[in-house]
């Protein structure tokens, strides 16, 4: 062993210094020895060579693995965005189609999506609003056929649903995303506050799709119901809604459907009402057991709160169902709840550990405003007409050249486009009418929506209005809930709210799509007053609940001074001046809200809103008591009880109230007499400048002038330049009559336009001959104008009205 030891280390030693070579060289190994340790050595190199390129094949092979695994995502990715393009191109294409929803054009579709799944038909004896002959299931929309999916299947599936059954491209906001994905796990309950417009149904209805199974939503409105049913039916997705509507047969289809092993709804639409029979708490254990409820959805989960804008006691019951579902996760929505109202939405449901995602209240494309109604330049119809008429009209100007200037200018004034829509909130039914028929009148298509008319012509009114038919739509406020209409560019109250929390959801509506939209209220002394009285009823009603030393008389003290704040920061909203954005977060315990500099009056002017608010406080103290307080009671026994201890007048004072400045009498007298007497001092402002500016004239010089041969001016004329009627009134003089008749009207017009087939300068030029020819002397000619206007009143208002903006 020793000698092989030595004669390996002379083998390996090669290349020694210059010492090491002066001892003696070790003999060379046997030829034996030399082979078997040569053989070793191969061996043992061939060996790591083989493993080397083993390892070598398998990292290639794993990095060629990746790299089609990656381009096939790419090329499925690419083809989702295909099929995408494809649908739209094909809802362009064919609206007339898509809004049918045919059959036929259904199944086209399904056969692109390359998705397996059961078809789904309905009987026809449904609701009338869900258009069930016509509906054919999205084979996305039926689940899985598993009793739950979990893990990567869940993602998989998810964006499958998000991109072919929903359409979208990506998430409103990252916020939004985190919402779905902690839904989709099933680990906790969820509460959900985003805008109105962010994206709440999203949350809730594609992780209902994804795992299968029935999810039952809990909705406020059985209008709001029949809205979001038939959105998610042209999507194809089966879901129904058992409410006091239905008939027998239509009834017991649903229950037998849901009775079924594996039942084709995926979504049940029920009211909290509902939700407390016996009949559908049986219902929900019986899904409960057979593992076929996937979530309980509360929408609108402000109802179930005293300190919500819009409480439901129906809601209180809700908590109820934990007993009866147990195990079943939770999701409550909402887009108006501070921290008083999220922690009752919390209690009241038993939401376990709940998960929250609460956006705040910022959007930076809607401009609020409030107008001082009663500080307005012009009567308060006329204004918002022009308003609305800003917002939604693109005039198309007439550029051919061969046309003369006026002939250019009464040809556009008809050309206007209206794009987008707007919504007008009205008080009452008959205020929704009186604005509607002054908005037609103005030249803006109306329509209005209330409770008051049938539900086929409410269902007309809704479908002209989403499909862009007519522009504007004047209703009560429950109209909108629901709605998803992105191109709404005006959400306009004419009444206040009575609470800053319903005026925010209901301003929400506005540009869904992201674009600049306006979100305006109009605001006067009798608002106020009609606020205070409205609420003032239902304070009495809830105060003797309150006297009672019970659970019950908590809520209603604590619902007592809910309604109260709410209307104090409503009437602050309005008649203070600051940042309006700011209000609305600071109402709300949204802390991170600043200034927003650019989208609101305040913001953008804070002297002239400074002003206009003090000049509404200045006015309001001036009129010393309210209208609605007797003369010897205190600030706390006005209300409900002093208006009807008044006896008639009491009455009277109520209706005035209750009917606001609209409705209170003839909307379009007043529009109409308001508009003549403000033209009236226009003009009248003219005159008195220029007789303020006018030089005077010797008499000499004005009758060597009245000899002298004027040339008529190039920029207007008169009509019959060569009657002499009055004395001392020259040819210069009454050309420049027209100039500021012409000034007047064209700084004052309406939104009508003239009449057709004539322009300003002719509207002037009428005027100015008008009062001309019916003068006797220049003093006459000159204050004509007031003297004429107050002899013929009634015949004068309606032409001045037409010539006024």
């Amino acid at each position: 062993m020793t000698s092989n030891k030595r004669n390996l280390e002379t083998i390996t030693i090669d290349d020694s210094d210059e010492e090491d070579q002066k001892e003696p060289i070790a003999k060379k190994p046997t030829t034996s020895n030399y082979s078997a340790w040569a053989e070793i050595f191969n061996k043992k190199k061939a060996e790591a060579s083989v493993v080397s390129a083993a390892e070598k094949a398998k990292k290639d092979a794993e990095k060629e693995k990746q790299r089609q695994k990656l381009k096939d995502a790419i090329n499925e990715r690419k083809r989702r965005e295909a099929l995408l393009e494809n649908s739209k191109k094909a809802k362009q294409e064919s609206p007339k189609v898509i809004k049918t929803e045919k059959p036929v054009k259904k199944e086209e579709k399904f056969e692109k999506s390359d998705s397996p799944g059961p078809s789904y038909s309905q009987p026809t004896d449904t609701q009338d609003s869900q258009d069930s002959s016509d509906f054919v299931a999205n084979p996305l929309a039926i689940g899985t056929g598993e009793r739950l999916i979990r893990g990567q299947e869940i993602i998989e599936r998810r964006d499958k649903v998000f991109l072919e059954l929903f359409l979208h491209k990506k998430y409103r906001s990252r916020l939004q995303m985190q919402a779905i994905n902690c839904i989709l796990k099933r680990k906790c309950d969820v509460y959900v506050s985003l805008p109105t417009g962010a994206g709440k149904s999203l949350c809730y209805q594609l992780p209902s799709i994804v795992h299968g199974g029935v999810t039952v939503v809990v909705s406020p409105l059985i209008a709001l119901m029949k809205d979001q049913i038939s959105s998610l039916r042209r999507k194809g997705i089966p879901c129904e809604t058992l409410n006091s509507t239905l008939t027998t047969v239509e009834r017991s289809r649903i229950w037998r459907e849901l009775g079924k092993e594996k039942p084709t709804i995926r979504m049940l639409y029920i009211t909290a009402e509902g939700c407390a029979t016996e009949g559908i708490k049986k219902l929900l254990g019986d899904l409960t057991k057979r593992d076929v409820l996937r979530y309980i959805v509360v929408d609108e989960a402000h109802c179930v709160t005293q300190w919500g804008h819009d409480f439901r006691p129906d809601y209180l019951t809700l908590g109820s169902l934990r007993d009866v579902c147990p195990g079943v996760p939770w999701v409550a929505l909402t887009a108006t709840a501070n921290a008083k109202a999220q922690d009752d939405i919390a209690f009241q449901l038993k939401l376990r550990n709940p998960e929250s995602f609460k956006a705040g209240t910022y959007r930076d494309n809607l401009f609020y405003d409030v107008c001082m109604r009663d500080h307005l330049s012009s009567a308060p119809e006329n204004h918002m007409a022009s308003f609305i008429t800003k917002c939604l009209t693109v005039d198309i100007k007439t550029s051919t050249p061969s046309l003369t200037k006026n002939e250019k200018s009464g040809r556009s004034q008809n050309k206007k486009t209206f794009v987008g829509s707007a919504i007008v909130y009205c008080r009452s039914r008959n205020e929704c009418e009186q604005v509607a028929k002054m908005l037609v009148i103005a030249g803006i298509p109306a329509m209005a929506y209330h409770a008051g008319l049938g539900k086929k012509d409410r269902n007309e009114v809704q479908e002209q209005w989403m499909s862009n038919e007519i522009p504007v739509v004047a209703a009560t406020v429950a109209f909108g809930m629901g709605i998803d209409k992105p191109d709404v560019r005006a959400v306009i109250h004419w009444s206040p709210s009575q609470n800053l929390a319903g005026y925010y959801q209901e301003a929400g509506r506005a540009g869904r799509d992201g674009k600049r939209s306006y979100c305006r209220i109009y605001y006067s002394k009798q608002d106020k007053n009609a606020l205070n009285f409205l609420v003032s009823g239902e304070l009495a009603k809830l105060r003797e609940k309150a006297k009672k030393n019970n659970a019950e008389g908590e809520k209603a003290a604590m619902q007592i001074k809910s309604i109260q704040t709410g209307l104090q920061k409503m009437l602050d909203y309005c008649e203070s001046a600051k940042c309006r954005h700011v209000s609305i977060a600071t109402f709300f315990d949204d802390t991170d809200c600043r200034p927003c500099k650019t989208n609101c009056d305040y913001c953008r002017d804070p002297t002239k809103t400074t002003r206009n608010a003090e000049a509404f406080v200045n006015s309001e103290e001036s009129t010393g008591r309210s209208m609605f307080r007797r003369p010897g009671t205190s600030s706390g026994e006005s209300g409900f009880d002093t208006i009807y201890g008044g006896g008639k007048r009491g009455g009277e004072t109520e209706d005035e109230l209750l009917s606001s400045s609209t409705s209170s009498k003839d909307a379009m007298d007043r529009m109409e007499r308001e508009e003549a007497r403000r033209v009236r001092g226009v003009i009248d402002s003219e005159f008195a400048k220029r007789r303020r500016r006018a030089p005077s004239v010797p008499a000499a010089a004005r009758g060597a002038g009245a000899s002298r041969r004027v040339e008529p001016a190039t920029d207007v004329s008169v009509i019959k330049p060569e009657q002499s009627v009055i004395k001392n009134v020259s040819l210069e003089s009454r050309e420049n009559w027209v100039r500021f008749l012409l000034r007047a009207l064209e700084s004052n017009w309406i939104v009508a336009g003239p009449p057709a087939g004539t322009t300003i300068k002719q509207c002037a030029e009428q005027l100015e001959y008008g009062m001309y020819s019916i003068s006797k002397n220049e003093t006459t000619y000159k204050n004509k104008s007031r003297r004429n206007q107050e002899a013929h009143d009634e015949e004068r208002a309606v032409p001045l009205y037409e010539y006024d903006d």
